[in-house]
């Protein structure tokens, strides 16, 4: 673990710190695979190929370490943004909260020429009309790590705790409760809407927003 810290350190042959950094990322000692995991990310760009790899090993506490990596990597790291993105829907809950948090350290990215950037609005929207509910999941997941409103990620927030995947609709109410107050009044005019699930998602969404504060 000693080592793995000290090949963080700047200094020369930096692809074979690497290379032995990843090859330490894959151990079976869980201590051991973070220490690398935080030494890959304080490498910062050069580890950023082999963290990609890394992202297709079959075992979930490799890839959790990998996305963990990339996040701690920061803005550099925003060509692993389509395949953290796609980590927002891995099996495994550990790896999936662990992308939420590396999108957010990333940064909003923009999929393509003209597409919307990951993570606002224009994404929230396209990507809850997806039909695929892991999809949807994965738009709100995206969404989180920004949480701002610009008088159109509420209602549809909010239309979304109706959804009929339980898992939507409750990272739904996840990401109404981190906006805070301005999701408070929307929540409370959603207390009288004509769908009861969307009632009662409102009505818990705004009980956990008053254990929160304001």
């Amino acid at each position: 673990m000693d080592a793995a810290a000290a090949l963080a350190r700047p200094g020369p042959r930096m692809a074979e710190r690497v290379s032995a950094l990843s090859a330490a990322l894959r151990d079976t000692s869980q201590k051991l695979g973070l220490r690398a995991a935080w030494a890959l990310g304080q490498i910062g760009e050069p580890s950023v190929p082999t963290l990609l790899q890394a992202l297709g090993d079959r075992r979930p506490d490799v890839r959790m370490r990998a996305v963990y990596a990339i996040g701690a990597v920061g803005p550099a790291a925003a060509p692993a943004a389509p395949a953290v993105t796609r980590a927002l829907t891995d099996p495994n809950r550990s790896v999936r909260d662990m992308a939420s948090w590396t999108i957010g350290q990333i940064g909003p990215q923009a999929p393509r020429r003209g597409g919307a950037a990951l993570g606002g609005s224009e994404d929230l929207a396209a990507g809850l009309a997806a039909p695929n509910p892991l999809d949807r999941v994965a738009a709100l997941r995206r969404f989180q790590p920004y949480a701002a409103d610009d008088g159109k990620a509420i209602p549809l927030l909010i239309r979304t705790l109706g959804d009929a995947d339980p898992r939507v609709s409750r990272a739904a109410a996840d990401a109404l409760v981190l906006l805070g107050s301005a999701a408070r009044g929307p929540l409370s005019a959603a207390l009288s809407d004509s769908s009861a699930v969307i009632r009662q998602g409102a009505a818990a969404a705004l009980v956990r927003l008053g254990r929160a504060g304001p």
